[in-house]
């Protein structure tokens, strides 16, 4: 991981556990919203560099991209890459009326990012019970966006996809932790593994 704390085996296996709990309660607030069923993938855990990232979500044209920061006991950035393809049909579900104006294409982005990105955080800071508040989610295009900036050289980044049958939508919702939030995650999960 060159210079970050690396995860044991162990830690890894609790994390991603801890994922796959939160990213499911995530599925089902979004999926009792807009009443159809949504699949998600295993979380994947990795650690990257800022270009690394820039790689990891710039990989479509065909999506809008959020960013928005959390703060508390660990701190960091949960970036969501929306697909272009099914949001007007999910737009549809939460109610929009077509043809969606420009304005109702960015509220449905961000208020899917809220949605799921909220409900990540909140089911992995309940479990780990650590306190963490999520700002709003803003729009950004990576291609204008500079992650070199970013006040980090390697993160953890823990990543899933949300997919909603029925239609050809799909969503990443990518979570990015400093070192100094990674050491606190890492011995957390240590109290819990006991």
């Amino acid at each position: 991981m060159n210079g970050v704390t690396t995860l044991t085996e162990d830690q890894r296996d609790a994390l991603q556990e801890l994922m796959n709990i939160s990213m499911g309660q995530a599925a089902n607030s979004l999926a009792h919203l807009i009443e159809t069923k949504i699949g998600i993938s295993i979380p994947k855990i990795s650690s990257v560099t800022p270009p690394e990232l820039f790689g990891m979500i710039n990989r479509s044209d065909n999506a809008f991209y959020t960013r928005q920061s959390f703060l508390g006991d660990i701190q960091g950035e949960v970036m969501s890459v929306v697909s272009r393809d099914g949001l007007s049909e999910v737009a549809n579900l939460l109610e929009y009326e077509a043809p969606l104006s420009q304005s109702d294409i960015e509220e449905t982005i961000l208020e899917l990012s809220n949605i799921l990105a909220g409900a990540c955080l909140a089911g992995l800071s309940s479990q780990l019970e650590l306190a963490t508040n999520l700002n709003m989610p803003t729009l950004f295009s990576p291609k204008k966006a500079s992650f070199v900036e970013l006040n980090w050289q390697h993160s953890l980044v823990m990543e899933v996809q949300f997919d909603i049958e029925l239609s050809s939508f799909s969503m990443r919702v990518v979570f990015c932790l400093d070192r100094v939030s990674l050491e606190k995650l890492t011995a957390t999960i240590d109290e819990l593994l006991g």
